[in-house]
């Protein structure tokens, strides 16, 4: 999976940075590590649920900021704001989405299916100039400047912010890092490699959204131990508390989860105390109540980093 690592392109920060009224808390703090400045997007809704965006102040080099979850009409309001900024006369439009929709359908499983990553990508690539994420959920495409025909594009990965968050907690070294399958290996070594902390990766079956099967390492000795899991998405639930389960049995001794992307709602947080689960930890590139890592200082670390 690409997004364990990060794709460096030419050198470019925003100037000004426009935000949405959900994500204005991240999208701040993300201008203040860049010295640029921030104004929040002007968004109206008419009765009929279309709306009116409204940008003001003028910007050279401007990136609209906006993580995409729940994405329909945020799509709209991005591209919408884009064509503004177009409009009065900026060349250089970059989207600064931590989270990005429609990543997962890259090929056509079944006949008759969309191909949404290439459609969505094709779409934002006619309205933006480059891009940058946090843990793109890709699979079959290498890179994240794939999706949007070569724009360059930074692919950013929360492993840092979790590294850094363990840190700080003194993390025991009778810890196992887990990913929940084979494609959770980019980020499950980029966590346990510096804390020099043993890993491990189950394989999943997923036989629908809240079907899987876990099958765990029979060598992976658990009992006592205490189990971290990792994943850059976690949204039904349904992976991480099979896995939980299945560690417990084993004799796991806690189970936390740290996660990039946190899209599941309080009553699969409910499912996940009841699981036994002690406590799940996200990244802030969504707004979400497990919230306690930030993505600004990625982003603003991967944008100042390149050469």
């Amino acid at each position: 999976m690409a997004s364990g690592s990060t794709e460096h392109k030419p050198a470019w920060t925003p100037d000004r940075i426009f935000g949405f009224a959900d994500s204005q808390v991240q999208g701040k703090a993300l201008a203040d590590l860049l010295g640029a400045s921030f104004e929040i997007v002007d968004v109206h809704y008419f009765p009929d649920s279309e709306c009116r965006v409204q940008l003001r102040g003028h910007a050279h080099r401007p990136a609209i900021y906006r993580p995409l979850h729940i994405p329909n009409a945020k799509l709209i309001e991005v591209i919408l704001a884009a064509s503004v900024l177009r409009d009065d006369g900026a060349k250089d439009i970059g989207l600064i989405a931590p989270y990005l929709p429609y990543m997962r359908q890259d090929i056509a499983f079944r006949p008759g299916e969309a191909v949404s990553q290439r459609v969505i990508g094709k779409l934002l690539a006619a309205h933006f100039d480059r891009f940058v994420s946090v843990d793109p959920h890709l699979h079959r495409t290498p890179t994240l400047d794939g999706v949007f025909g070569g724009k360059p594009s930074l692919a950013l990965t929360g492993a840092p912010a979790m590294v850094q968050h363990l840190r700080d907690r003194n993390v025991s070294d009778n810890v196992l890092i887990l990913g929940p399958d084979e494609e959770s290996e980019p980020i499950v070594k980029a966590v346990a490699a510096p804390l020099d902390l043993p890993w491990a990766l189950a394989k999943k079956v997923r036989k629908g959204d809240r079907d899987v099967q876990i099958a765990l390492p029979e060598d992976v000795p658990l009992n006592r131990r205490s189990v971290i899991i990792v994943d850059d998405v976690i949204s039904s639930g349904t992976t991480v508390i099979t896995l939980t389960r299945a560690v417990r049995d084993l004799g796991a001794k806690t189970v936390d989860v740290y996660t990039t992307h946190a899209l599941y709602d309080d009553r699969t947080a409910d499912s996940f105390s009841m699981a036994g689960i002690r406590r799940v930890v996200s990244c802030d590139g969504i707004p979400h109540r497990s919230n306690d890592m930030s993505v600004a200082k990625i982003i603003a670390d991967g944008l100042l980093a390149c050469p």
